[in-house]
């Protein structure tokens, strides 16, 4: 059962809707809004320009608080060095302006990965020093959403004072420091019970070390999660999935509808407090009803 007081968010299947909904994101739109009614806690939308292509986030997002009230709304992840930071921030701010406070940004470097250097490139962005160019980035949009760049006043500003929150993804040694130290939250994609305990410790360490309350840094997991009658079709549905997301064959956990509850309920044990869940199908079809199904026995 789930710690009381979860928070569970759902990723929109903007990269699906391109995969087998030919292309038409009024899919995601309507996803959003099945889900918000269901009783999700926050939606969430994937980036990529080229290598694993879909709808673009922060538009979809602006689409998507126009369909809901209620959820946060989220980036899983944006990858920042895709967008100029004055651009960035500018978006964002009209974003959360939009949602009316309702925004979480989910940042990450981009993996070492053959595709992600190629989208870098496309942009003209170099991408052997990707988290040092990140931080620039995020560092320039807060100081832009504070005023406190020379010579520049850039408008709207977020509702929030100093913009929205700003969670990162990545388990790495240097990236639970920056969780830590210089982030608003932290998001891991797909760890293990066990890697997201040492993780957080790691986080925690961190914060106390840099003079913050551990307790101020928000804690979130990202996990893909298949819904079936037993273990094995479960593998199965994830790796088709994996492999038609990525190109590449699955190497996550496979769970089906009872023990993904008890899966869940591990990292909430451990201390995760908002968990985003992705629907590990390589299929649209029943998709509202699927999630719905996948909310209520992890909340039962």
């Amino acid at each position: 059962m789930a710690s009381q007081g979860l928070q569970i968010g759902l990723l929109l299947p903007s990269r699906e809707a391109l995969l087998w909904a030919e292309s038409d994101l009024s899919v995601v739109i309507d996803a959003a809004r099945h889900a918000e009614k269901a009783g999700f806690d926050s939606l969430w939308v994937g980036d990529s320009l080229l290598a694993r292509p879909r709808g673009e986030p922060l538009t979809m997002l602006a689409g998507v608080a126009g369909a809901t009230t209620r959820v946060q709304l989220g980036t899983a992840v944006l990858l920042p060095l895709l967008r100029h930071p004055l651009t960035l921030a500018h978006q964002l701010a009209t974003l959360d302006r939009i949602s009316r406070g309702r925004l979480i940004v989910g940042v990450g470097p981009g993996a070492d990965l053959p595709g992600t250097h190629a989208e870098l490139a496309a942009v003209g962005v170099p991408s052997d020093r990707r988290v040092n160019a990140m931080l620039s980035a995020i560092e320039r949009c807060r100081r832009l959403w504070r005023n406190e760049e020379a010579g520049m006043e850039l408008d709207p500003r977020p509702l929030r004072p100093g913009g929205p929150p700003i969670w990162l993804g990545g388990g790495g040694p240097r990236m639970l420091r920056l969780a830590g130290t210089v982030f608003d939250g932290w998001l891991p994609l797909s760890p293990t019970p066990d890697d997201f305990a040492s993780g957080l410790r790691s986080v925690r360490e961190a914060a106390e070390k840099a003079g913050r309350d551990p307790d101020s840094v928000a804690i979130g997991a990202y996990l893909t999660i298949a819904v079936a009658d037993d273990r094995g079709e479960a593998a199965k549905l994830i790796d088709a999935y994996i492999r038609a997301y990525y190109g590449v064959p699955a190497e996550v956990i496979a769970r089906g509808m009872e023990s993904a509850a008890e899966w869940v309920a591990a990292y909430a044990a451990e201390g995760a407090r908002h968990i985003v869940v992705r629907l590990g199908h390589p299929t649209l079809r029943d998709y509202d009803e699927t999630v719905r199904r996948l909310l209520g026995a992890i909340r039962r």
